[in-house]
């Protein structure tokens, strides 16, 4: 029986043993990413020699393979070699820096440090080869669909530029993603009288590209804002992008004046190309009241009556007391056509619906 007791003891003590949870060996499970803790140029140097290596120093060893890559700089710079120092990168530019310029430098999300934990912030930092830095800046919201949108890149272009100039498709002079709320910032801007143009689209797809098929733009609506000594820093900039597939809403009322109150109001739109069948379709509430909510880019006609056939269209209908004769259905034509663009949100004025004014007089 003691063999038996023994070996029931070790097994005990080893199912133990493999229950208790311990840390990896080399410390606990790394899951706070690096930061930046220095740059040189130091952020908002002046004076930078022309000769200067970009440094970035980080707080932990990183994984170095193309990290070089996440960084762009505003304007653009080629970098020729890349070495490390312990933490720092150290980045050499192929050709001498610009005189007189300020330099924007900034490190895209997603750079990782030695155990692969990879970074969400964006690290900018910016210094000038002039002796006083850019000041200006430039900041709104980006709106989509009438509300906040945290997916927007907005670029900025200086003005201005050559004939064959479109914000789809050249390098901005800078870009900036926009936050959660919505809000995007442009910072050490000249203050020269300088003309800027601001531009931004929908990030479906989260890789700072714009893809004409699938993501919508917008502009500012200023078109151009100029930043001054006088008024350096501007505000409130606000730009609304528009999506070319988002339906508009309509909304009015039908006046019904043509003394047959047994029937709902019906309210059709049609497309100019087509009249039948119609494109929208609702009927009126008891005080006449109606919305359409689905209603995309186009220009329409709208149409109300009493659909006394009923075939959803404004025609004829078999007439009382004789139904081999057609009697026309009371109908009225909204005055205008109705010219839609994306999102839009319309109240259209009072229609009168009188028996005088039939479709088929």
């Amino acid at each position: 029986m003691r063999p038996r007791v023994f070996l029931w003891s070790i097994t005990v003590i080893l199912t133990a043993a493999c229950a208790i949870q311990e840390p990896p060996p080399g410390g606990a499970l790394d899951t706070k990413p690096a930061t930046v803790v220095a740059t040189f140029p130091a952020d908002s140097a002046a004076g930078v020699s022309a000769d200067t290596e970009i440094m970035v120093e980080f707080d932990e060893g990183m994984t170095r393979s193309r990290l070089e890559r996440l960084v762009t700089f505003y304007p653009a710079l080629t970098i020729g070699k890349v070495r490390w120092k312990k933490n720092t990168m150290v980045m050499a530019p192929e050709e001498p820096l610009h005189a007189d310029t300020t330099y924007v430098v900034e490190i895209k999300p997603g750079f990782a440090d030695a155990h692969g934990v990879k970074s969400p912030e964006t690290i900018r930092f910016a210094f000038a080869t002039s002796t006083k830095i850019d000041s200006g800046a430039l900041s709104g919201h980006v709106f989509f669909r009438r509300k906040p949108s945290e997916r927007a890149v907005v670029r900025l272009f200086r003005l201005p530029r050559d004939t064959s100039f479109s914000p789809e498709a050249v390098r901005p002079d800078r870009q900036v993603a926009a936050n959660r709320e919505g809000l995007y910032r442009f910072e050490f801007l000249p203050t020269t009288n300088t003309n800027l143009y601001i531009w931004a689209f929908q990030d479906e797809n989260d890789n700072g590209s714009f893809d004409r098929d699938r993501e919508a733009a917008g502009q500012l609506a200023d078109s151009v804002v100029t930043l001054t000594a006088e008024a350096p820093q501007l505000a409130d900039r606000d730009v609304y992008i528009v999506d070319p597939r988002e339906p508009a809403e309509i909304t009015g009322r039908i006046i019904n004046a043509a003394g047959i109150d047994t029937l709902p109001l019906t309210v059709t739109m049609h497309a100019l190309s087509d009249t039948t069948p119609p494109t929208y379709y609702t009927r009126c509430d008891s005080s006449g009241n109606f919305r359409l909510d689905q209603v995309l880019k186009g220009d329409y006609t709208l149409w109300a009556f009493l659909d006394l056939r009923p075939d959803s269209l404004c025609g004829s209908y078999p007439c009382p007391g004789d139904s081999s004769l057609s009697c026309a259905e009371i109908c009225a034509q909204y005055p205008d056509t109705l010219v839609i663009e994306p999102g839009q949100k319309i109240k259209l004025e009072d229609l009168h619906l009188e028996a005088a004014k039939s479709r088929e007089e």
